[in-house]
């Protein structure tokens, strides 16, 4: 989960860098890029020009300007001083239009490895994003090669926001590596998770990572039970699932190859519903469940049959035995006049039937008896 959540937001970062044009925000001018310059009444002059190898353009009247090092905003001030030589008042737009190309080498674990073409000024995370990646690449090892130097990079410090500086600008002929994840074996998931089987464990993959990958626990995860078998170690490792997916180190410990993760099932518990409904009956208890919920489990209450105004929840007391009933007005429930209460074990629902007399305890001692309803 942590590792799709890198990749993503580098992904991110990518399309921002190159969505925007450079110069657009005060960046600098250089050798090869194109500016787009409009001079109001001057149709000769408003064309696109390419700054030349002395950083230059060169304009009707006026000849060559030095652009290079500048912003458009300055080169906007620029050309509009020269031609104060020539004209009246000139009134003078500069756009950036397309960086000057360079090409440089990716290589590694990406999926159209060689020689790319980007912009003059482009840095590692734009090179990266157009040679493409997936989880494979470790993006914590990525190097630059240029010439003899090799610059050592770990772009996960930039995509935490931790070092910017990191993502570096690339130079004409650098070679970018990018290696592949150190894979040290695999791990097993089993029980309450999504996606149960073996995953490829990556040097210094944690637990929250492992289930991440897992597809995450089942609503009928009992994440307070939580063992991680290990090899050569007699006891199983109990995970405090809170605590390791908050991050907290001690918890979201390192696996190892050969690991176990075992989620077990909470134990199953039911609710009963009897009365005035189309499918009275005990149904089991997953997760949080309100009133109205259990009721349409039921198949709903009996039209023209069931008394609304007065259905009642009898709670088992600490014994297990039935306690004194909670009359509940499902009208006011339904249009949330009143609160709707949430289920527990071992509750039973009866909804009145409008020809019945007898109190409710009265109907369930009749019923069904006590020793399997309130379980």
């Amino acid at each position: 989960m942590k590792r799709m959540q890198q990749l993503m937001a580098f992904a991110l970062l990518a399309l921002l860098f190159t969505a925007v044009p450079l110069c657009a925000d005060g960046s600098r001018l250089s050798v090869g890029d194109i500016v787009s310059i409009s001079v109001d009444g001057e149709a000769e002059m408003s064309k696109a020009y390419q700054l030349d190898r002395s950083g230059s353009i060169t304009m009707p009247m006026i000849g060559p300007v030095k652009l290079s090092g500048m912003s458009t905003s300055d080169a906007t001030a620029g050309i509009t001083q020269a031609l104060t030589k020539v004209l009246v008042n000139p009134q003078v737009t500069v756009t950036f239009v397309e960086r000057a190309k360079m090409q440089v080498f990716v290589v590694g674990q990406v999926k159209t490895p060689g020689l790319i073409t980007i912009g003059v000024g482009d840095r590692v995370v734009q090179a990266l994003a157009q040679a493409g990646y997936d989880d494979t690449a470790d993006l914590a090892m990525v190097s630059v090669r240029r010439g003899t130097q090799a610059i050592n990079l770990d772009l996960t410090k930039y995509l935490k926001g931790e070092d910017l500086s990191v993502n570096i600008e690339l130079e004409s002929e650098d070679t970018i590596v990018v290696p592949q994840v150190d894979l040290i074996g695999y791990v097993m998931v089993n029980g309450q998770v999504e996606r149960i089987g073996r995953i490829q464990l990556k040097r210094n993959m944690t637990f929250r990572e492992a289930i991440g990958l897992a597809g995450g626990v089942t609503v009928e995860a009992d994440t307070d039970n939580i063992d991680v078998k290990r090899e050569g170690v007699a006891e199983p490792i109990k995970i405090n699932y809170r605590q390791a997916i908050d991050g907290t180190p001690s918890a979201d410990i390192v696996l190892q190859p050969g690991d176990t993760i075992y989620v077990k099932q909470l134990e199953t518990s039911f609710f009963t519903v009897m009365g005035a409904v189309n499918k009275p009956g005990q149904y089991p208890l997953k997760g949080k469940l309100t009133l109205t919920e259990a009721i349409g489990l039921a198949g709903g209450t009996i039209p023209k049959v069931s008394d609304m105004k007065n259905t009642s929840i009898v709670r088992g007391d600490i014994k297990g035995k039935p306690s004194n009933a909670t009359k509940i007005n499902l009208n006011d429930v339904m249009s949330c006049a009143a609160e709707d209460p949430v289920i527990q074990r071992g509750d039973v629902i009866y909804v009145k039937d409008r020809k019945e007399k007898a109190s409710v305890l009265q109907m369930i001692q009749q019923a069904l008896p006590f020793m399997w309803i309130f379980k």
